[in-house]
């Protein structure tokens, strides 16, 4: 009988999905066709993209005469802390740096020139120049053609701007004006004109903010693995431009770095001339003093005691001054950290002499602390958790130096204390002097007191304006952009065809792949015999003809033979009284008419007595070719007792007689189940050798169940890519649990290949081909015959 299963398998076939791609070839050479055409149409229009690099070496060169109490980290590249990398990239590629560069580099008018395809963009090679009001932004971003009629006219054309949808001509220099735009165009000093005329150009105004975005965007910064060196990158269509942008871009960040440092000492430099002013007029009036003194009173040298006492007393006076000084700076300092957010301003101990180890490294730490603050700030806000986090260390390290300083201020003021009682004591012994001499010294001991001071400043300024000149910026190119490192990734015409190549192949390939995985109808004998064992008595190949009974009309061709093969499959013996066969299937139009009738006519060909027996009461079943009368048929002898003799109908051929629905009943099962169904049935087996029922599809009605005590055998037709898989598997396991007698499978309708020569010999007419096909047969013919003679 058979085993069947009660669900589809849903293996995926892959040599099935072989077939298909090899039967639909022509699919794959035509996608391949177009997609290469079309690539290469594309790749004629590719504009080249270049990338250029350059690379900045970041180090920190702080000078240990003044700027090494600033903080910063050793210059090694090991040692090199790396937020503050992170603070030279967020500076290399900030909003400001980069639209200083493009204002400076003049980017603000793009211009092209036309190629066998494409318009490339020439940079400073341009003949002319566009000069435009700013205010008028309508024609922004709007490329416009410029087409050089003669020397002094040109044409314009724009299809992105509504002034110059068509061609306009106008004079070379004249100002054009109108909605949203103002521009005028000029040749450059030194241009053959009459060189260019039919030339074709055009031009773009970009939006400098626009533009210092799409700037920022392409700009790439990264760290070369191991050291402390910047690659700067950049893409764009003209090597010269990106390359004099890289450059600009990497002089301005030098350049901004120096003034960062030279800004410091400059300070310096300030504050040491104010007090040098100051003590100059100082010093002016303590000369002219000391010579009217001079002068009115005709003063004398001191003995050597009154020298001594003056030296001490000039000498405590100057560590008052001293201390008053320090006190004063100080307390500056204390004020500026109270006062002020940054230290970029700040005088240090060290410009000033004094040594004050821990406010150096507290005031350090701070300014790398803002540092990295105001780096963060240029890419995120205040309310940034991190960045709360270091407004409260800053603000910590600010109370720190501020006490530092409030304790360094006690302890100058108690020294000095102690000093100025020290020089009250000198003072009253030089009182035991007599006041004209002690007069005279005391003008002297102010006067040497600032002159020594004033020649400290004075110096001090020098050794300043030297450390500034000789400063250097803390980082150094290392290669120049355009010299090396040009690169150019255009899309690549090779890459462009193998993607075109693969998508060819890859669409139709995955559309085919779908079209047989997700298609549920039954596709060969594989589906068959995968989701059953019941045998198959056959396959029947399409119906080429016009006939619809072509066993009769080409009795034989090679659509009979295979009819003949489930003949002899299905192995009926007369003698065994084995006589009918039931034809049924899963659904409608599966060909199950079409197999009965014409495996009725193979019996019939044997000389054997057949009947066709049409038992489908819903859809009764009529051949036109064969002429019959319809009206007549089973029901009118089930129903009205009409004898078989006057129903059956003959056949164009001697031994086939064909024996019809008839009218439709009302009730067909119960018909069926009718003992007169039985006796009819009886009766049918003692006037003919071979009886074919044509039954209803058992998967829909169960008709062909009620037949099975009748039959002999079941043929179950299934029809090539038309029978639904999970509709013949529950039809089929039906089948099998009601126990249809000898069931056999035929596959009706299928795709079988045979050659020409054998179409021939069954007498069938071989299929009219181009004549290149022919040929083409023709020689592999021929190359087979020589391979099986060598």
């Amino acid at each position: 009988m058979g085993k069947t299963v009660n669900s589809v398998k849903q293996d995926i076939d892959f040599k099935r999905i072989l077939k298909k791609y090899l039967k639909n070839w022509y699919l794959f050479a035509g996608f391949l066709l177009i997609a290469l055409l079309w690539a290469r149409h594309n790749n004629q229009f590719i504009e080249p993209v270049y990338s250029l690099r350059t690379t900045v070496l970041i180090e920190d060169k702080s000078n240990s005469s003044v700027l090494q109490e600033r903080g910063q980290i050793s210059s090694s590249p090991l040692l090199l802390n790396s937020k503050l990398i992170d603070n030279q990239i967020s500076l290399l590629k900030s909003y400001a740096q980069i639209k200083k560069i493009i204002e400076k580099l003049d980017f603000s008018v793009s211009y092209y020139e036309k190629g066998k395809y494409i318009y490339n963009e020439i940079y400073k090679e341009s003949p002319f120049l566009v000069q435009y009001n700013p205010d008028k932004w309508k024609i922004l971003y709007k490329r416009i053609q410029v087409k050089v009629i003669s020397p002094v006219e040109i044409e314009l054309f724009s299809q992105e701007f509504p002034a110059f949808m068509s061609p306009v001509r106008y004079k070379m220099g004249d100002i054009l004006s109108g909605d949203g735009y103002e521009f005028s165009i000029h040749w450059k000093d030194g241009i053959n004109v009459d060189d260019l005329v039919s030339n074709q150009y055009a031009f773009l105004i970009n939006d400098l903010n626009g533009l210092t975005g799409q700037y920022m965007n392409k700009t790439k910064v990264q760290i070369e693995r191991g050291t402390s060196v910047l690659v700067v990158t950049s893409t764009g269509a003209n090597k010269q431009k990106e390359a004099d942008y890289l450059n600009q871009l990497t002089q301005e960040f030098l350049l901004s770095n120096l003034e960062k440092k030279n800004q410091i000492l400059t300070n310096t430099i300030l504050f040491i001339e104010k007090q040098l002013v100051q003590l100059g007029d100082e010093l002016g009036e303590m000369e002219v003093m000391l010579e009217a003194f001079r002068k009115d009173n005709r003063f004398m040298v001191l003995q050597e005691k009154v020298a001594a006492l003056l030296k001490n007393i000039d000498s405590e006076s100057k560590d008052i001054k001293n201390l008053q000084m320090d006190i004063k700076y100080y307390q500056y300092l204390y004020d500026y950290v109270s006062e002020r957010e940054d230290l970029d301003e700040i005088l240090m101990p060290s410009s000033m002499g004094v040594n004050l180890p821990m406010f150096n490294a507290a005031a350090g730490d701070l300014s790398n602390l803002i540092r990295e603050r105001d780096a963060l700030l240029k890419n995120s806000n205040p309310q940034n958790p991190y960045i709360k986090i270091l407004n409260g260390k800053i603000e910590e390290f600010k109370e720190s130096m501020r006490e530092s300083m409030r304790s360094v201020i006690e302890t100058s003021k108690s020294k000095l204390q102690q000093t100025e009682d020290r020089l009250w004591h000198l003072n009253e012994e030089f009182a035991n002097l007599p006041s004209l001499e002690r007069e005279y010294l005391e003008m002297e001991r102010k006067y040497k007191m600032l002159l020594n001071l004033y020649d400290f400043l004075r110096k001090r300024k020098t050794e300043v304006e030297i450390q500034r000149a000789s400063n250097t910026p803390d980082h150094e190119i290392v290669d120049i952009a355009g010299s090396s490192g040009v690169t150019n990734v255009s899309k690549s015409p090779r890459l462009a065809l193998v993607n075109a190549a693969i998508w060819a192949i890859l669409l139709p390939a995955l559309f085919l792949f779908f079209l047989v995985v997700l298609n549920n109808r039954v596709l060969g004998i594989e589906d068959v015999v995968s989701n059953t064992s019941v045998p198959i008595a056959g396959q029947i190949s399409e119906n080429t003809g016009k006939s619809f009974v072509p066993v009769l009309k080409s009795p034989n061709s090679y659509l009979t033979e295979l009819f003949r093969i489930i003949r002899i499959k299905l192995n009926l013996t007369r003698e065994l009284n084995e006589q009918v066969i039931l034809v049924t299937s899963s659904t409608i139009e599966e060909g199950k008419s079409f197999v009965a009738l014409n495996l009725a006519s193979v019996y019939a060909l044997t000389g054997k007595r057949t009947l066709y027996v049409g038992f489908d009461f819903r859809r009764p079943f009529n051949p036109e070719e064969l002429n019959l009368d319809s009206s007549i048929g089973i029901t009118m002898h089930l129903m009205h007792n009409i004898p078989l003799q006057t129903l059956i109908q003959k056949s164009f051929t001697k031994n086939l007689d064909i024996l019809l629905a008839g009218p439709i009943p009302p009730n067909p099962d119960e018909m069926i189940e009718s003992e007169r169904t039985a006796e009819m049935l009886q009766n049918l087996r003692k006037n003919y050798d071979y009886i074919i029922l044509d039954t209803p599809a058992i998967g829909l009605f169960g008709d062909a169940v009620l037949l099975n005590k009748h039959s002999d055998a079941t043929l179950f037709v299934v029809r090539h890519n038309f029978t639904r898989k999970k509709e013949f598997v529950q039809a089929i396991h039906e089948a099998v649990e009601h126990s249809m007698k000898r069931l056999y499978i035929a596959y009706n309708d299928s795709k079988i290949r045979i050659k020409d020569r054998n179409i021939v010999i069954y007498g069938d007419e071989a299929p009219k081909r181009l004549a290149i096909m022919r040929i083409a047969i023709k020689a592999r013919r021929l190359f087979i015959d020589f391979l099986r003679k060598i």
